[in-house]
Formats: structure tokens, sequence, C-alpha cells
């Protein structure tokens, strides 16, 4: 049985909700940093929940969560990204 794509798609956006609350400052504060999380989804399951902040150019700051269950297809992981621009509005 390969990720299920609703769970995983369901913590990623719940990550970039997290990220959200916060200012762009932080965010910049995040750049080249990583977060790790092992979050065990509403199947049970075990997921990794992996957060990165990258410099998107002229400011902007793009927030990627990768999120896999640990089986081979943890080689493709189901990922989320958002983009916030140096006013701390986001691409929409």
């Amino acid at each position: 049985m390969g990720l299920d794509k609703e769970i995983a798609a369901g913590l990623a956006d719940a990550r970039l909700v997290e990220w959200q609350r916060i200012g762009y400052d932080e965010w910049r504060a995040m750049l080249d940093d990583k977060d790790v999380r092992q979050v065990v989804g509403k199947d049970g399951k075990r997921y990794s929940v992996v957060s990165y902040a990258l410099d998107d150019g002229d400011g902007r700051i793009r927030m990627s969560v990768a999120v896999d269950d640990g089986t081979w297809l943890a080689f493709v992981p189901l990922v989320r990204d958002q983009i916030m621009y140096p006013d701390g509005t986001f691409v929409e």
C-alpha cells in the first residue's frame, strides 16, 4: 500500500498553516534550516514531515513541506510549498 496522499496533504497543509502565523523575519531566520517531525496520521501510520525554508529571490521566501510514510515512496514524497513576500503577503 502506498502513501495516503489525502492524509499526507493534510499534514503538509497543517504545517504550512503553522508558518502562516509567524512573520517574515521569523521565516527569514529559518533559511537553510530543516525541521523534521514524526507525526502519526489519522490512519495510525507514522509519517515524516520535513519542513524547510529557501530563498526564492527578490526577497521572497519559499517554505516547503515534504511528507512521506517511510516506504520506498519516500524517494518521491508529497510536497507542498508556500511563498511569502517581504511585506508578509503570500503568493496565491
